[in-house]
């Protein structure tokens, strides 16, 4: 295991190994900065000498996998889970928004120049925008304990056609799914065989509607994969929130985010685009490594013939939300649900029990409390937090946990 080194003035200095990181505490030289991962702070004048620490990133919509070499070793692994909930979070604000316009209390007039954010030149989503501050982020973070010189980062580019089509080759490129259709309304109606695709047992109406799965007030598109052909009745009872359609998930959403995510990040950051196929043949033909993300950020920051061995500890890290807002649950809101300190503990709150460590999951006025791993797996339905609980780090927009995964070669 690495300790991390920062100066008196909490620039990173070169990693050392835990004998010397003892000693020095020890001494009364340093003070522990942080214990996930593990870095300590000089409290007395040093030589800064630095050596060459090359920082690699395996960009992705869901995970991300980062490494940093220096000298043939590797120093620095990690696995990042990125949040998938803004876009409902997003949604369920919305919601909450308008229905407190409809509420008794003083008049409100409805405002319509506030809208600048939707129009704005190179506006991203939220779900997007949160995917791509995660990588910088990320890269921050490194930057905060290990003084790195140079970043190669994997872009991954996608065929989308052939993601839908496999069979795809040659001048099937030019003759779209769209060829010899008028515009996109007639390809829907084609497409779905001029038929309703509501699934419902009703009698339908024979006037057809192509209607957006996604509201165009929403953010949805004109894009076919957002269009399905309705009838006239059912059209008007899905508006009128008497049944819901049933779609199925894009087999492309990740694939065009991951396109999005690296137009921006060369915006943003310089570095040295790695392509997937070097990634791949440097982790299996030479690092002899499996398939995982921080192995494949091991191989991105290695040359074509440079071999490492990767650490035995692996820090998983997941991005969450900043704060827990949600007062009640409930079709009525009937339940209260306790938010802020409960016991001294907040949600995300890591604490050591006598049954074991977690993540504060779910929180009980009785005391009894739910602890999860760092993936939202439950790990504890309930344990009492109020005898022989200790809180070992506060609540953060980013929950990070060691693991020794050990190594695996291929």
């Amino acid at each position: 295991m690495f300790v991390y080194v920062l100066n008196q003035k909490g620039d990173s200095l070169m990693p050392c190994q835990s004998a010397i990181a003892r000693l020095l505490l020890k001494e009364g030289k340093a003070k522990v900065k942080k214990t996930r991962p593990f870095t300590i702070k000089l409290t007395v004048a040093t030589t800064e000498y630095k050596q060459p620490v090359i920082a690699g990133m395996d960009t992705g919509s869901k995970v991300i996998g980062t490494a940093a070499i220096t000298n043939g070793q590797v120093v620095y692994q990690a696995e990042t889970q990125i949040r998938q909930d803004v876009s409902k979070k997003v949604k369920q604000r919305a919601m909450y928004r308008r229905n407190r316009r409809g509420r008794k209390c003083r008049y409100r007039p409805a405002r319509w120049l506030n809208r600048a954010n939707s129009y704005k030149t190179d506006r991203l989503a939220p779900s997007i925008r949160s995917k791509v501050e995660s990588h910088l982020r990320e890269k921050k973070q490194i930057e905060a304990i290990l003084p790195v010189t140079q970043w190669k980062v994997e872009t991954a580019s996608f065929d989308i056609h052939k993601i839908t089509n496999p069979d795809v080759e040659g001048a099937d490129y030019q003759n779209g799914k769209q060829k010899d259709y008028y515009n996109v309304k007639a390809y829907i109606l084609g497409r779905d065989n001029y038929k309703c695709q509501s699934g419902r047992k009703v009698k339908h109406s024979e006037k057809l509607h192509v209607h957006h799965v996604q509201f165009r007030s929403n953010g949805g598109t004109n894009n076919p994969g957002n269009l399905i052909t309705l009838c006239e009745c059912c059209h008007a009872d899905l508006h009128a929130g008497k049944f819901e359609l049933k779609t199925k998930k894009s087999r492309t959403k990740h694939a065009t985010e991951v396109g999005i995510v690296k137009s921006q990040l060369k915006k943003k950051w310089r570095f040295i685009e790695i392509f997937g196929y070097e990634t791949k043949f440097k982790r299996e033909q030479v690092l002899q490594l499996t398939k995982t993300h921080h192995n494949d950020a091991v191989a991105i920051c290695c040359e074509d013939d440079e071999w490492v061995k990767p650490l035995d500890v692996v820090v998983n890290k997941r991005h969450v939300s900043k704060g827990d807002f949600q007062q009640f649950k409930g079709a009525h809101s009937e339940k209260r649900i306790p938010t802020g300190k409960l016991f001294g503990l907040r949600k995300f709150d890591l604490i050591k029990t006598s049954k074991g460590i977690g993540f504060v999951k779910g929180k009980r006025s009785s005391g009894f409390f739910a602890l999860m791993d760092i993936l939202n797996n439950t790990v504890m339905a309930s344990v009492n937090v109020k005898k022989n609980c200790t809180r070992l780090a506060a609540r953060t927009t980013t929950l990070i946990e060691e693991v020794r995964v050990g190594v695996v070669f291929a």
